[in-house]
């Protein structure tokens, strides 16, 4: 019992040192520092209790636990938004072609997307919002299966992102592998993509794919 009295006693000045800590990192204007400061609070309220196990106050044992869980929580959360905020217009542009026109991972199409993401394309109907885009990244993969764009060229104008693409994908119906070319121009507003506008070399999908026909001389 008298070690269990020596834990707390000089414990609660080790935990108090480290709430302090926790509270004056956390108070930070600085992102990473406040990452930090969430840690510290974890590693305060589990130290706190482990202390409380000893001495069979189960209530704030709880009470730190849940508390520890929080902290670790904010600190993922503050983490991710982090990590979002350092990407770059180029990493964004480049990860939403790979994530959800390549791969196809409609579920992360608001991500990069914005709620009011507007195209203009002459022969190609986006829609609006994330529900056209949703609706061309289905289209597009069914009516092209494999569809998968490659960024060939890529150019930073200062909110507008430039990009000549090679789109790929099969036949539908040979599997025939086909290609061609797409010029798109890109403008992102607080890591997102608002609008998209360019020119798609349909001529040459149509023909590979036998919608047209050259004239015969």
């Amino acid at each position: 019992m008298k070690d269990y009295f020596f834990i707390l006693e000089y414990g609660q000045w080790l935990i108090l040192v480290l709430s302090i800590l926790a509270l004056y990192l956390v108070s930070s204007v600085k992102h990473t520092t406040r990452l930090k400061g969430y840690l510290m609070t974890a590693l305060s309220r589990f130290s706190g209790a482990i202390i409380f196990l000893f001495v069979d106050l189960f209530a704030f044992v709880i009470a730190n636990l849940i508390q520890t869980y929080i902290a670790i929580r904010g600190y993922f959360q503050n983490k991710k938004v982090l990590e979002a905020g350092s990407k770059s217009s180029e990493d964004i542009v480049r990860e939403a072609m790979q994530v959800i026109w390549t791969e196809g991972d409609i579920s992360r199409i608001g991500e990069f997307y914005s709620e009011s993401f507007k195209a203009d394309y002459p022969f190609t109907d986006w829609g609006e919002g994330l529900e056209g885009v949703l609706a061309l990244a289905l289209k597009v993969r069914e009516d092209l299966p494999g569809y998968r764009e490659d960024i060939e060229e890529l150019l930073i104008a200062d909110e507008e992102v430039v990009v000549v693409l090679k789109i790929s994908g099969f036949h539908p119906t040979t599997n025939e592998e086909l290609s061609f070319r797409d010029i798109t121009i890109l403008t992102l507003e607080n890591n997102k993509i608002v609008s998209q506008r360019g020119l798609s070399d349909l001529f040459s999908l149509y023909l590979k794919l036998g919608l047209i026909q050259m004239p015969q001389s």
